[in-house]
């Protein structure tokens, strides 16, 4: 169940990350958020009426933290990747939500076997390889991009940690929170960009067309299924190999890019994406049951 819901929620996210980027390449990141924000809370309210949710204090309390992550991590992650090259700005993220998450168990007393460890060895050599990229025909991220990208993975995995703290008989109503605190936090963040940067609209009334809405809503669907399929991964196994299990869905996001966007891929980028799965399943060997 752990692995089939951690593969099911790294594909909701990719593909929810990719339509994202491409409306925040038309739209302020903060727009796409924000109307993707509400879309999902909606999708998940109506999945509530046949999961369940169960408003404890514990579970409105991870909701809260994990609305804030989510918050910082998808403006981050769109705004990293409307800058690009999507084929290096995506792994990264992924490789820090991976780890963070495996940091965090070791910090409240789990043990990694000799695997997880060689792995952590393994996501460091990775990050380098997909952060570099040889020769004239590619293009580097930017600082900016770069800065954004740490900031997604950092919030993702928040996510995944205040998410797995949520009570196991919570059913939905962590992610609803989550939801409510999320937008919240985006229509502050557009009210003080509003005021201090005078844009000439509040929300650009553009991501309402017929072209943009498409890709707005897909990428709320994506991410408010992503987070459902985490919950049940890690509501049937371990955090840390939900994680891992999670944190593959750069692989989507990239082929739909070389696909869509005609991006190229570098051999040391290659390897580096190759040298980072492969971490993430030595992770979830080393991972004690």
């Amino acid at each position: 169940m752990t692995i089939l819901f951690g593969l099911l929620s790294a594909f909701s996210y990719g593909y929810a990350d990719f339509v994202g980027a491409l409306a925040a390449k038309k739209v302020r990141a903060i727009t796409v958020t924000t109307v993707a924000f509400v879309f999902g809370l909606v999708i998940a309210t109506a999945l509530s009426l046949f999961v369940g949710a169960n408003f404890s204090q514990a579970a409105i309390t991870s909701g809260i933290y994990a609305g804030i992550a989510s918050g910082i991590a998808i403006t981050c992650l769109y705004a990293a990747l409307a800058l690009g090259p999507i084929s290096i700005v995506s792994p990264l993220t992924a490789v820090i939500s991976a780890i963070i998450p495996v940091v965090f168990d070791l910090a409240t007393g789990a043990k990694l076997g000799p695997f997880a460890l060689v792995a952590i060895v393994l996501v460091l050599v990775a990050v380098v390889l997909v952060a570099f990229v040889p020769g004239q025909d590619f293009r580097l991220p930017s600082a900016r991009a770069i800065v954004y990208s740490i900031g997604a993975g950092v919030g993702f995995a928040g996510i995944f940690v205040f998410l797995d703290g949520a009570p196991s008989d919570s059913g939905l109503s962590t992610l609803i929170v989550m939801r409510i605190v999320g937008i919240a936090l985006m229509l502050a963040g557009l009210t003080f960009a509003f005021f201090k940067y005078r844009p000439k609209q509040f929300l650009e009334t553009e991501v309402f067309s017929r072209s943009l809405i498409r890709l707005v809503l897909l990428a709320g669907l994506g991410d408010v299924l992503g987070n459902v399929f985490f919950l049940v991964a890690t509501r049937a196994g371990e955090l840390a190999i939900a994680a891992v299990l999670t944190s593959l869905y750069p692989v989507g996001t990239i082929l739909l890019a070389r696909i869509v966007l005609k991006e190229r891929i570098a051999r040391s980028q290659s390897l580096g994406i190759v040298l980072a799965i492969g971490a993430c399943v030595l992770i979830a060997i080393g991972k004690p049951a």
